[in-house]
């Protein structure tokens, strides 16, 4: 990544920085509703007998905290900065100087990225407290938000291609925000499914990053699975990108 490139994100992320604080209920979202979430999450589990399924609150806490602010604070908020911007001609403005449309996209997204990371670390730091344990594979963790952020970040551009107006957001994003976490092990572990659903939501987009959050706490993962699960979530991260450099638009559709 050369100077000029650094250059352009940086002065992308503080014109969205700036623009995100003069917008107080932006706070309202990417705060308050996943630590609402969160406990709502935290109710459920402590319904479901995990010890049993061989199962600890500690790190599948921190698991379903990471995919619900993946979610929520990244991937919903990125999707509606994208529209936002295409509709106020922004994202068409950006193409004729000499930023790059990659660049145009990450600098967009970077703001709301470093909320997230924030976010999530913060969150496991407490939980972690809480429950009295540390990650034992910290590479595992790295690897997990890496592709978390990643995958969010396509997805958002991809969804962003479907939606006509900034209004248009909220369903086009309700399939990932309902669908998403029930089949990617965060509202409900799969341990605790019927084998044959376990098995075959093993391979859902998110669950990937889930199950290396989850075994940076546990070191349940060997080096070869974790491989395995990161090369899948890179898999989805492509699909979703090629998706969006296929269909996205950069003015409004007249």
């Amino acid at each position: 990544m050369n100077t000029l490139t650094l250059s352009h994100l940086k002065t992308l992320f503080r014109i969205e920085w700036k623009l995100f604080h003069r917008i107080r209920a932006n706070y309202v979202f990417v705060v308050l509703v996943p630590v609402m979430l969160l406990a709502a999450m935290r109710f459920v589990q402590d319904q479901m007998d995990l010890a049993e399924h061989g199962l600890r609150s500690g790190p599948l806490m921190v698991s379903t905290a990471t995919g619900i602010l993946l979610i929520f604070s990244l991937y919903s908020s990125v999707t509606g900065l994208y529209v936002a911007r295409r509709e106020e001609l922004v994202l068409k403005r950006l193409r004729t100087g000499e930023a790059s449309d990659p660049v145009i996209l990450a600098g967009g997204a970077s703001m709301y990225v470093m909320i997230c990371l924030v976010q999530v670390l913060v969150v496991a730091v407490v939980l972690s407290a809480m429950f009295g344990t540390a990650p034992r594979q910290p590479l595992s963790v790295a690897l997990a938000l890496i592709t978390g952020i990643a995958l969010m970040t396509a997805m958002a551009a991809a969804t962003a291609a479907l939606c006509r107006t900034v209004e248009s957001v909220l369903v086009a994003t309700l399939p990932a925000i309902f669908i998403l976490p029930m089949i990617s092990g965060i509202y409900v572990p799969r341990e605790v499914l019927p084998s044959p659903w376990g098995d075959a939501l093993l391979y859902a987009p998110l669950s990937p990053t889930i199950d290396l959050m989850r075994s940076g706490w546990t070191a349940e993962l060997s080096t070869t699975d974790s491989l395995a699960r990161g090369v899948l979530a890179v898999a989805w991260t492509m699909l979703f990108a090629w998706i969006a450099v296929r269909r996205f638009r950069w003015e409004p559709r007249t």
